[in-house]
């Protein structure tokens, strides 16, 4: 028969440094998740209001355009091709035209077959995106009053065919 041993001491187990710093780790990437998910939250929670319609995209368009200065520092392709591409995308925001997508002869021709655009409209349109294609394709180089004149047709063109708000009236009863 054996004889019973009597009991040992208690064996040191080894240090647990290493599970300590994976548990560090996985509360900071926890709280980090948290923290990340709340704040989504909390952001879409935010109403954002309606997206801006293209004339107000055009008339920002315009205002930057004018604040790089690209008139008085004479980069005539840079200032006639943002110009031209504002118009083109207002128009296809507001009429629902393919302009910016298309040749100015192919856009023009599409033009004078639509009729959301007045006459007079469409001669305005004609002219202005010829200018824009001479000083872009054909190397015409024209002067600052040009620019100027240029610049002031394509807002004139946004505000005249802006769409117009209808308000609702309110009947009030005496």
């Amino acid at each position: 028969m054996e004889t019973l041993r009597d009991i040992k001491g208690l064996v040191p187990l080894p240090s647990p440094w290493w599970w300590v710093a994976a548990l560090l780790v996985m509360a900071a990437g926890a709280a980090v998740a948290a923290w990340y998910l709340w704040r989504r939250r909390e952001m879409e929670a935010v109403p954002l209001g309606p997206p801006p319609t293209p004339y107000e995209i055009a008339v920002q368009e315009l205002q930057q355009l004018l604040a790089d200065q690209l008139m008085e520092r004479g980069e005539l392709d840079a200032f006639y091709t943002r110009l031209s591409d504002i118009v083109r995308r207002y128009l296809e925001g507001r009429f629902h035209l393919r302009a910016p997508e298309r040749t100015t002869e192919e856009f023009l021709y599409e033009v004078a077959r639509d009729n959301s655009l007045i006459q007079e409209h469409k001669d305005l349109l004609g002219r202005f995106l010829q200018e824009c294609d001479l000083v872009k394709f054909a190397r015409f180089r024209p002067g600052l009053e040009d620019m100027k004149r240029a610049f002031e047709a394509a807002q004139q063109f946004i505000e005249d065919t802006r769409p117009v708000v209808q308000q609702e009236t309110v009947a009030v009863e005496p």
